[in-house]
């Protein structure tokens, strides 16, 4: 296998379309490719916004300090999250008034990056039946469950989720989001 390369930015693009934060700044993925681990996100925080890195804010920090406890180091592993923007906490308010509460939009915005979510972790992990996805929190769970949701003990990609591993196959979801997609525009 080749050594891996660090790289950051965007592998597939979001539908940004169908976001309210479409408008603010990205937070791109970075990491090393081919990774073996993945840690998703829900959505970055204001540090992570204000300074273009993922999990770098008072979360990170102690996402970092417990990993470096397991012998894991931030280059090895690709960090990404479910939604690329940073959602203020209390939401936004769109140009006809209406105010959206933060929770709301956050589930929104999950949809529209969920599409780019699963091609991104479908590259960065290809070629590599053992990569874990890890989800970090339920926004991110949401992202990465097929609608179906069934386990299938062939399937190449797992994640671990509170200590359980539960099936992904990142091919399925990718087939599920690009119909969904098409459905939607067309």
């Amino acid at each position: 296998m080749t050594e891996p390369r660090r790289y950051q930015g965007l592998i597939v693009q979001p539908d940004c379309g169908f976001c309210p934060l479409r408008l603010r700044t990205k937070v791109l993925p970075e990491g090393p490719i081919p990774a073996k681990l993945c840690f998703v996100g829900e959505t970055p925080g204001e540090t992570e916004e204000r300074d273009g890195h993922g999990f770098i804010g008072p979360s990170g920090h102690l996402l970092w300090m417990l990993a470096a406890a397991y012998g894991i180091k931030r280059e090895e592993v690709w960090v990404t999250n479910a939604a690329l923007c940073y959602c203020p906490k209390d939401g936004i308010r769109l140009t006809t008034g209406v105010v959206l509460k933060q929770p709301e939009v956050k589930d929104m915005a999950v949809d529209a990056c969920r599409r780019r979510l699963i091609g991104e972790l479908l590259t960065v992990t290809e070629g590599n039946p053992q990569a874990v996805v890890v989800p970090m929190g339920n926004k991110a769970l949401r992202a990465l469950r097929s609608s179906s949701h069934r386990h299938d003990a062939k399937k190449a990609k797992i994640y671990a989720y509170r200590g359980s591993r539960m099936d992904l196959d990142l091919n399925e979801l990718w087939a599920e989001v690009n119909d969904q997609w098409r459905r939607s525009v067309v």
